[in-house]
């Protein structure tokens, strides 16, 4: 939240506006009540959702310079067949095994009609399960590129025996020297 509201008080021109992204409703539930408390506008998108109310909201995000500031979005629901380019920070907010999942999210708002940079920040508590699931993130990315130029035949979206048995180790000799507490990454469109 802190991040969010440090980046609303920069002095851009048009302002920012964010997509907040978790695979748990909770969360987002959680993270609306300080929204709220804080005087930020928000609308969210979630499963049950009817198509005709989902698109409403959509249109209203993306009216670069109207509230909503910000769109709490599952990550289910942001997969597929939406168009967030009124957003320009979007926020990973927990990990989630394929990363093709967090790629599709990240896409809503870095596509084509999106007129401004675009800022991806993955959120990674240091010391807890989510640095095995990077790394596996990490393996399974390597993994899908070495299938697409044909150089490997497991499915990428798969976990195998060994994949879980890394993720619920608890030896720690896995783990970087180096224990991030959020990654940023840049997206820059191409103009």
């Amino acid at each position: 939240m802190e991040k969010i509201e440090f980046l609303r008080k920069s002095t851009t021109t048009p302002r920012n506006k964010f997509v907040i992204v978790s695979q748990w409703i909770k969360l987002l539930d959680i993270l609306s009540i300080h929204l709220k408390k804080r005087g930020i506008s928000f609308t969210c998108i979630c499963g049950g959702l009817k198509n005709e109310e989902r698109g409403e909201r959509m249109a209203k995000f993306n009216r670069i310079d109207s509230d909503p500031e910000v769109m709490l979005l599952s990550l289910t629901a942001g997969g597929v067949g939406l168009n967030l380019t009124g957003g320009n920070h979007l926020f990973l907010m927990d990990l989630h095994w394929n990363p093709a999942q967090e790629l599709q999210a990240s896409d809503r708002i870095n596509r084509i009609g999106q007129t401004r940079d675009v800022v991806i920040y993955k959120t990674v508590c240091s010391g807890t399960i989510e640095e095995k699931v990077l790394k596996l993130q990490e393996e399974k990315l390597a993994l899908a590129n070495s299938v697409l130029s044909g150089m490997a035949r497991q499915d990428p979206r798969l976990l195998s025996l060994n994949d879980w048995k890394f993720l619920f180790s608890l030896e720690n000799s896995e783990l970087p020297a180096v224990k991030p507490v959020m990654q940023k990454g840049f997206l820059k469109r191409k103009k």
